[in-house]
């Protein structure tokens, strides 16, 4: 009998992503059995040889997943997902709103490439950017040396996720806090022709005492941080690549999308 983990597929939760991963090798293990191990690994936090015996060899497993990280596979599946949950929440399939962040998080022994120091967080690591859309979906993301100024670090996630990512087609407005209000506002309303707000201020009826004053549109980034954050994975850098590091951003949106979708 096949064990079943928190992060199992359900039948319908397969078949809504199955269709877009396509593989020109015909593997000796199911499919949906070698994204089910990517998932358990994306939540647990445990090394690629420690999967457990069930599942395939973790070399085949590695495999699948630098190979969808590398042709885009991930990044086209969370995208289906975030355009079928807007429709399902009925909203159009492409949004027109975006808010873009960042989280400097710590690197571990494994991940020793671009790293640097975030002089005003005091972190030692690499830096996630983060666009999401009204809803919190993850419309596109980058991981760079921690040291990098955010409005550098947004400028190169917009130029790269507006070229390569359909799903931004449409945004035409970004929220963003008050770091990314040099180059990164005047390139992008320049040059792409949008509108970037600097939210300063706070949602009304807010505590007086309050010392944590959250923004009204702000707060949707960091409560998208706080979901991708569930994924032990994610808890600190422990990839060797950014190009890792950045995929695992993209499984667990998938995660979190899928159980939405499909209960």
């Amino acid at each position: 009998m096949q064990q079943l983990y928190t992060t199992s597929l359900t039948t319908t939760q397969w078949e809504g992503i199955e269709k877009l991963i396509y593989v020109q090798r015909k593997s000796l293990w199911p499919l949906q059995r070698i994204v089910e191990a990517i998932f358990y690994l994306t939540k647990n936090c445990l090394t690629w040889r420690d999967l457990p015996k069930e599942f395939p060899q973790w070399q085949t497993v590695y495999w699948y997943f630098r190979k969808w990280a590398r042709d885009g596979t991930w990044e086209l599946i969370a995208n289906e997902l975030t355009m079928l949950h807007r429709l399902k929440m009925e909203k159009s399939p492409l949004p027109k709103a975006a808010i873009i962040d960042s989280q400097s998080v710590k690197n571990t022994a494994t991940a020793t490439k671009q790293i640097g120091v975030d002089g005003g967080k005091l972190v030692k690591g690499r830096k996630r950017m983060l666009l999401v859309d009204t809803m919190g979906h993850v419309l596109g993301t980058s991981v760079q040396a921690a040291n990098l100024h955010d409005s550098k670090a947004g400028i190169s996630l917009w130029r790269e996720t507006h070229l390569f990512n359909p799903v931004v087609e449409e945004v035409s407005l970004i929220w963003a806090d008050s770091t990314f209000g040099g180059a990164f506002k005047e390139q992008i309303e320049v040059v792409a022709g949008m509108q970037v707000v600097i939210t300063r201020s706070p949602i009304e009826k807010q505590p007086v005492n309050s010392k944590v004053r959250i923004h009204q549109w702000r707060w949707i980034v960091e409560r998208t941080l706080a979901w991708l954050g569930n994924n032990r994975r994610l808890a600190k850098d422990y990839e060797r690549t950014t190009l890792s590091a950045q995929t695992f951003i993209w499984i667990a949106h998938i995660r979190r999308t899928l159980k939405l979708l499909f209960h």
